[in-house]
């Protein structure tokens, strides 16, 4: 098969033209002409109204004129780059699907791609040149319609800002609540746990997500009882089978709460007078934790590793301190970044990372869990490496108590 630009592309094997959208419109940006124009023509073959500049501002003007459904970005362009571009199209807030093509190194290729997603543009794919038809055409005739399931950040977008007094408020009312997502054993499939997420629970049924809230309460101080509000819910709501079959659950600890000394015996009587063991609950401290008082951090780690209680180091690989934290506190689970795990499909670079920190976790005797795993792909590359459990949206989306007391479990065949 010969790369994309080497012959002029055939409509054999092609989606046909009733399939798809027609309104779907591709706008490039490339500054080599005959690149853009075999893009376009693929494109066009496929349905798409499409145009093309070498010029970014025109590409700017036309993104809000002409209002395209999809983007081709080429990164090296003669007077301008395309991180440049990315930046404005994101401050033009462009809900426009993004492919970025470049001839560069894999290396620079992903970073961008990371550029994009940061910025939150809807980055579909990337084109390293000279890319195969094939490529291109998957891309364009994938269904963008709908949001990803690895879009999870997006789900506080619709909600305004949370004042400290409208906190306050919702603290005295005690309307916090916990939504429980199923973690299962990357071997076997099987239910090994639940993590504890907080939910803003308001009129109606809507949610607010903990990135709404949870910054402001630790900068106001409100933290502290916050947690002890989503702790209490959680541990008095647990689905059933967590209790029955002594599985695993996981709460968020913020490092703030590691400075109040009677959180360590609050948190023991509360498992103590529900019957659940100190050993069920893991306690996810995030690796950016503060290190202004690096033994007073130890000491609090410590205290809570002697009543019984497991501790993960959450988001593992974004920190400064990593091997530092794993080499002076007693963590007995390491949780990798999911940033890491929902590039492994597309990523050399994040497969090498994630199959080094899964061996590091295992000699480290360290039970190793992967959020974010969005497809099957995924979580059979990690069962491949030996990660021991995994959570994301392709396995189970957060559930209510009643939810996830039903869930049946993962069924392992439809990753084979």
């Amino acid at each position: 098969m010969e790369p994309l630009f080497y012959a002029f592309p055939s409509q054999d094997g092609g989606t046909s033209m009733s399939e798809l959208n027609s309104k779907r419109r591709l706008l490039v940006l490339d500054d080599e002409n005959d690149v853009a124009t075999t893009i376009c023509m693929m494109a066009a073959m496929t349905g798409y109204e499409t145009d093309h500049t070498d010029d970014a501002d025109t590409f700017l003007g036309k993104v809000t004129s002409w209002a395209p459904t999809h983007l081709a970005i080429d990164l090296q362009l003669a007077h301008r780059d395309g991180i440049e571009v990315i930046h404005q199209l994101a401050k033009m807030n462009c809900t426009a699907a993004l492919i970025i093509i470049s001839g560069l190194g894999g290396r620079i290729l992903d970073s961008s791609a990371r550029a994009a997603s940061e910025n939150g543009l809807r980055l579909i794919g990337t084109l390293s040149k000279p890319f195969f038809r094939a490529d291109l055409v998957a891309l364009l005739t994938c269904d963008t319609s709908e949001t990803l399931p690895d879009e999870k950040p997006a789900l506080g977008a619709s909600f305004p800002p949370i004042s400290e007094a409208k906190l306050a408020e919702a603290l005295q009312a005690e309307v916090f609540v916990a939504h429980f997502q199923p973690k299962i054993s990357c071997a076997s499939g099987e239910l090994v746990g639940f993590e504890c997420l907080a939910r803003w629970n308001q009129q109606g049924g809507d949610m607010i997500p903990p990135d709404v809230f949870i910054a402001l309460a630790e900068r106001t101080g409100q933290i502290h009882e916050l947690t002890r509000q989503i702790y209490h819910y959680a541990l008095s709501n647990l689905p059933g089978q967590v209790v029955e079959a002594e599985l695993k659950f996981a709460l968020n600890l913020s490092p703030t709460n590691l400075n109040d000394e009677t959180f360590p015996p609050w948190l023991l009587s509360q498992c103590q007078g529900r019957g659940i063991a100190p050993s069920q609950i893991i306690l996810e401290v995030t690796e950016t934790a503060s290190m202004n008082n690096p033994l007073a951090l130890l000491e609090n780690l410590t205290q809570f590793r002697i009543r019984g209680f497991q501790l993960s180091i959450d988001d593992f690989g974004v920190g400064y301190s990593s091997l530092v934290q794993l080499a002076r506190l007693p963590f007995s689970e390491l949780k990798i970044d999911q940033m890491f795990v929902k590039t492994l499909v597309d990523s050399e670079e994040s497969r090498k990372i994630v199959t080094a920190v899964v061996g590091l976790g295992n000699s480290l005797g360290l039970t190793v869990v992967a959020e974010g795993v969005e497809d099957a792909w995924t979580l059979d590359f990690l069962r491949d490496i030996g990660c021991d459990t995994a959570q994301g949206f392709f396995i189970a989306e957060p559930k209510d108590k009643l939810a996830a007391t039903a869930w049946k479990g993962f069924s392992w065949k439809t990753t084979q």
